[in-house]
């Protein structure tokens, strides 16, 4: 039976040889060793669960290669299986053909049940003196609050994907809640710029006066950016717990439509948004007064590398 781990790149080794390797692998007297181009500020640990497949596998593996050829880092991956390990280290040229960036990744299978261990060897691996940002995937809700006192202690920042995971992530009793944070908040910086820029030309006391609802409609795979935007929304509004409650969530019947907010009033003015599948194409439209106004817009969204930096750092 093929494992997890088996889908990724690297040399496998035996846990207990993998910090040697490492070590050798850069140790060098040479004027031009690839060491010279390796310059880590993180430890970045992307720990799956057995809720993610191959394909999401290499998807998310890929993003935190993209992620630290910019902001230069140590990869852990970590993966639900018998107990193996690999080693993988690449050198990436930049786009003047002058930089170089060298990174490593570190993989190890392990035993879900076995949390302390898991921790205890996630520990010796780690770059010493360096903040550690942990990216949870797939893992059983159940499960993650028994890393709260070991895996995730000390982490600087954990993200997870709220379109992915399950609702219960949402409930969860994080220790420190303000490290935590959801990629599909971070995914929806764009929007919530040129929305919230849009919205920026009119009053507070004219944007809620007669407001009956706000409906926000999402594709099913962006259940998450759906309920982060109706939480931003009330924010914006200065909404109180009642008051919240006028803004709904639906799933979309329109399959081209990504993510959609409706906004209806008393008197017949409402405001539309949309933003479509198709490339980064989004649309807006307003009746405030006497006539309509549609206006096309554009949206470029962030890669999942960008993502990946948002959700970390802000």
């Amino acid at each position: 039976m093929t494992e997890l781990i088996d889908h990724l790149p690297g040399q496998e080794l035996p846990v207990k040889a993998v910090a040697q390797s490492l070590r050798q692998m850069w140790d060098s007297d040479e004027g031009d060793s690839p060491s010279q181009f390796r310059a880590s500020q993180m430890n970045v640990i992307l720990h799956l669960g057995l809720g993610v497949n191959p394909a999401e596998l290499q998807e998310r593996f890929q993003a935190l290669v993209r992620f630290v050829q910019r902001y230069p880092g140590r990869i852990i991956v970590l993966c639900p299986s018998a107990e193996v390990a690999k080693l993988f280290s690449q050198c990436y040229i930049g786009p003047s053909q002058r930089e170089m960036c060298c990174c490593e990744a570190l993989m190890l299978a392990y035993e879900p049940k076995d949390y302390q261990h898991l921790a205890d060897q996630v520990s010796v691996w780690l770059e010493a003196d360096l903040p550690t940002y942990h990216w949870l995937s797939g893992v059983r809700v159940d499960r993650v609050g028994k890393y709260f006192n070991n895996l995730l202690k000390d982490v600087r920042r954990c993200v997870y994907d709220s379109s992915i995971e399950s609702p219960e992530f949402g409930e969860l009793e994080w220790p420190q809640p303000k490290r935590v944070r959801d990629l599909a908040q971070a995914r929806l910086l764009p929007i919530r710029q040129f929305i919230g820029q849009f919205l920026s030309g009119y009053s507070i006391e004219k944007l809620r006066s007669g407001l009956q609802r706000i409906t926000v409609r999402h594709a099913a795979d962006h259940s998450g950016e759906a309920q982060r935007l109706g939480e931003w929304l009330a924010s914006c509004l200065s909404l109180n717990l009642d008051e919240a409650a006028f803004i709904t969530q639906e799933t979309c019947t329109d399959d081209a439509v990504q993510l959609a907010m409706e906004w209806s009033y008393d008197d017949g003015r409402y405001l539309k948004w949309q933003l479509f599948r198709e490339g980064s194409r989004a649309e807006i439209e307003i009746k405030f007064g006497e006539t309509a106004e549609r206006i096309p817009t554009h949206l470029k969204p962030l890669a999942p590398e960008q993502a990946l930096a948002e959700a970390f750092f802000f």
